[in-house]
Formats: structure tokens, C-alpha cells, sequence
């Protein structure tokens, strides 16, 4: 009874812990430039209703990720630190996510939550774009959490069906979460998607049949989530930024071209978490022996990995995604490495080890990568500071063609997006215009910093 104690006061504390970890980042991590381009946007709207329309007029011209970009529009209403302290309350939720759905592990499991923590920073796709920067952030890791609450909340509502007291209120509440994971980022709602219905079909087929086996809430549900599906795709948006991407190759030769960028990303983005997760399975293998027992051992495993390799497949579909666009689907591969990291037995002491020192070796890397970027991205703040300082005095004086000093080149860190958002010594590059439209300048240029002596 005492030793549960003490687990759940470590578990809580490292909670508290990872919450800390990613706010300091957060904090770290200034304005950049889209952020710049909403913002002024933004300012304009007057009302929530001004920002709801601006987000229609997206919709119709743009893109369909209205809940996520409308998330955006809400934050950049307000000062930047209560975006660090809710983003990073997702982030944190988006662990507890990925947590409760692991299969076989402990009570207050403090070595799974804490390795699904070091995964995340670590092979967290562009991380710096998607977990920091705000406009990414909004899109894919607020869309993520959101995506990973319904399939969370859906999956242990079938757990349960049987004992489930509030039939009512969920048939109400899930065609709602579900509406909005539908309707957050393409393939990660795509893959959300499909991994509900994979779920609702297993259900069906276990009980041996549909007519006793569905309520209402399993319909519901799963129509909220495609037809918030629906709702982002069919965007008016889509189809015309659609027209603006031109391929080198058309038809099958396209298709192939698309299918080798898209493997290309998979090997940049996870070759070592699928190495990871290969180790592992081998392993769960050589312990169960035949095909049948490792199905029932590692099923969910299994499953989240298909649904990966799922979402990255859907991405064939675009032209050229961003790199970023893989986030949702290392989201879905980080469950399933998890998965087998819970599933392989520790009976004997060298997998015990094992497990016990690839924790250990990667909090160590964790540390000193975490406290050398750390220092990069205060010096990044500083210098991003000293420049808002600036331009602020500059607009306060009427200037109309400001020049300002580019970034220090030693500091740039695989956590800060700072130096790909940097302005150039042009003034007509877009992240310079970016600058002059939210100051109100005519035009803005960048000088190295070794040239600048004004501060």
C-alpha cells in the first residue's frame, strides 16, 4: 500500500516535471512568421463572430482545418504566454493520451509515461514546428490530442460497453468530439477514422454479430467523425490551393513519384523508432513462440502500426506535403512502439535490462540535449526580443523602411524554428513583408548581426 503511494505521487510529479520541460520551451519560443500573418489578421476581426467569419473565408479560399485554425485565431487574440501555458497542458494531455492507450502496463507506470515523453521529443516529426511554434502547433499537435480524446474516450466506451451507465449522454457528446476530430488535419483524422471503425468492426465480429452489440452511441459517434471528415476535405479550399500545385509527373508516374517522397519521409522521419519497434516485436516474437499468441498479446500494437503506415500512405493523395504532415501518423507509431515496449516480458533479467537501460541511456541523452538547447533558445529569445524592442520604437517614431539585424549563426538548435523564420537581407522575401504588414512599415531588411551596431 505505501509503495502505490509513492508510485503515484512519482507518477504526479512527473507529470509536473514534463509540464515544466515543455513550457520553458514554450516561453522560449517567440512570434515567427506565419504567426505574424494571423496576427495582423487577426486584429482586425473586432468580435468572435469577426474571427469565425475571417475562419469561413479560409474555408472557402484556403483550407479546411477550420477547428484547428480557428484555435489559432482564438489564441493570437491574446497575450502569447496564455498560448505557452495551454499548449503546453495539451502536450502534457497528448502523453496521458498516448498512455491510456497502452495495453499491459502497471498502475502509475512511471517508466511508459515517462518513455512515451522521450519519444515525443525525440522523434516528435519537426518538433520545433509542430509542438512550439503556434500556428503549427494549433494545426498538428492541438489536432492530434483532439483526434487521440475521441479515439481514447470511443475505444474505452467499447471496453465498457457493458457496464456503461450514461448511454444517453454519450450518444449526445460523441457525434460533438467526434465532429471535431474529424475535422482537424487530413490524414491524422483519416487515420482516426479508420482505426474507430477497425475497433467498432472487432467489436462486432467478437460478439459474433451486430443487432446486440451496437448502441447508439457507437453510430453517433461514428457519424460525427466522418462527417467532420467530410466537412474538412470537401472544403471549397482545398480544391482550389489544390490547382496551384504543379507536378513534375502526371498519372501513374506521378503516383510512383508521390510513393518514393513518401518513403523517403517515413525513412527521414522514423527509422530509428521503427527500428525501435522492430527490435521489440522480434523480441515478443522469439517469447510467444507462434503467430496466434503474439496476435493476442500485441494486437493493439499491431493495430496502431497499421494505422500509421495508414496515414502516411493517405499522404500519396497530395502533391507535396510538408514534412510536418507526418506528425499524426509518429503519433499513431509512437502508441504502437510503446505497445511492444509494454508487451515484451521481463522474466528474464536481460530484457529486464534491456527495457530498464534504453530508459536510462535515453534520459541521459534527454538531459544534456535538453540543457544544450535550452541555453540556444534563451540567446534565440533574446535576440528576437531585442529586435520587437525595436521595431516597436520604430513604428512609435513613423518610420516606413526599417532594417534589422538577421539572427547570430551559432545558435540554432533542432528545437527552435527561429532560423527557417528568420528574415532575409531582401526586403521583398515573405517572412520580411510578414514583418512589414504586422509594424506597419513599407518595408523591412535584414543586415548580418556582425554589421549592426544600433543596440
Amino acid at each position: 500500500m505505501r509503495t502505490d503511494k509513492w508510485k503515484k505521487r512519482l507518477f504526479y510529479i512527473s507529470i509536473l516535471i514534463a509540464f515544466g520541460m515543455i513550457f520553458i520551451f514554450n516561453v522560449l519560443t517567440p512570434v515567427m512568421s506565419d504567426d505574424l500573418f494571423y496576427g495582423k489578421e487577426v486584429s482586425t476581426a473586432g468580435s468572435v463572430w469577426g474571427l469565425i467569419q475571417q475562419e469561413y473565408n479560409q474555408y472557402m479560399t484556403w483550407s479546411g482545418r477550420s477547428v484547428c485554425h480557428l484555435i489559432l485565431r482564438l489564441f493570437l487574440t491574446g497575450n502569447k504566454m496564455i498560448f505557452n501555458v495551454f499548449n503546453s497542458i495539451i502536450f502534457v494531455l497528448l502523453t496521458l493520451l498516448i498512455y491510456w492507450n497502452v495495453e499491459h502496463k502497471k498502475k502509475y507506470d512511471l517508466c511508459i509515461f515517462t518513455l512515451i515523453n522521450l519519444m515525443l521529443w525525440f522523434f516528435g516529426v519537426v518538433f520545433r514546428q509542430t509542438v512550439l511554434w503556434e500556428t503549427g502547433a494549433c494545426n498538428y499537435l492541438w489536432g492530434s490530442a483532439i483526434i487521440m480524446s475521441f479515439i481514447t474516450c470511443y475505444r474505452y466506451a467499447l471496453m465498457h460497453w457493458k457496464d456503461l451507465r450514461h448511454n444517453v449522454l454519450l450518444t449526445i457528446l460523441f457525434p460533438v468530439l467526434g465532429v471535431l476530430a474529424g475535422w482537424c488535419n487530413e490524414n491524422t483524422s483519416g487515420g482516426g477514422l479508420l482505426f474507430v471503425l477497425i475497433l467498432t468492426g472487432i467489436h462486432c465480429y467478437e460478439g459474433r454479430g451486430v443487432r446486440n452489440n451496437i448502441k447508439p452511441w457507437m453510430i453517433t459517434g461514428l457519424a460525427g467523425q466522418l462527417a467532420g471528415f467530410l466537412f474538412m476535405i470537401l472544403a471549397p479550399g482545398n480544391f482550389i490551393r489544390g490547382q496551384l500545385n504543379e507536378e513534375e509527373h502526371s498519372g501513374i508516374f506521378g503516383l510512383i513519384s508521390r510513393f518514393q517522397k513518401m518513403i523517403l519521409a517515413v525513412r527521414a522521419n522514423f527509422f530509428v523508432l521503427l527500428l525501435i519497434g522492430l527490435l521489440l516485436f522480434v523480441i515478443i516474437k522469439c517469447q510467444k513462440k507462434s503467430w496466434q499468441a503474439v496476435w493476442k498479446v500485441s494486437r493493439n500494437g499491431i493495430l496502431w502500426m497499421f494505422i500509421f503506415a495508414a496515414t502516411c500512405f493517405a499522404l500519396i493523395l497530395t502533391p507535396e506535403p510538408m514534412p510536418r504532415a507526418y506528425f499524426g501518423a509518429g503519433v499513431f507509431l509512437t502508441v504502437a512502439v510503446v505497445q511492444f515496449f509494454a508487451d515484451v516480458e521481463e522474466k528474464e533479467i536481460i530484457f529486464r535490462s534491456l527495457k530498464s537501460g534504453m530508459i536510462a541511456v535515453m534520459c541521459m541523452i534527454m538531459f544534456f540535449t535538453y540543457m544544450d538547447s535550452g541555453a540556444d533558445m534563451a540567446r534565440i529569445y533574446r535576440e528576437y526580443q531585442e529586435r520587437e524592442i525595436y521595431l516597436e520604437e520604430k513604428a512609435a517614431q513613423g518610420e516606413k523602411d526599417v532594417t534589422i539585424p538577421l539572427l547570430r549563426p551559432d545558435f540554432e538548435t533542432v528545437y527552435s524554428d527561429a532560423y527557417n523564420s528568420d528574415i532575409q537581407e531582401d526586403p521583398g522575401y515573405w517572412i520580411n513583408i510578414a514583418y512589414a504588414s504586422y509594424y506597419g512599415f513599407d518595408s523591412v531588411s535584414g543586415i548580418p548581426r556582425e554589421d549592426w551596431n544600433e543596440y
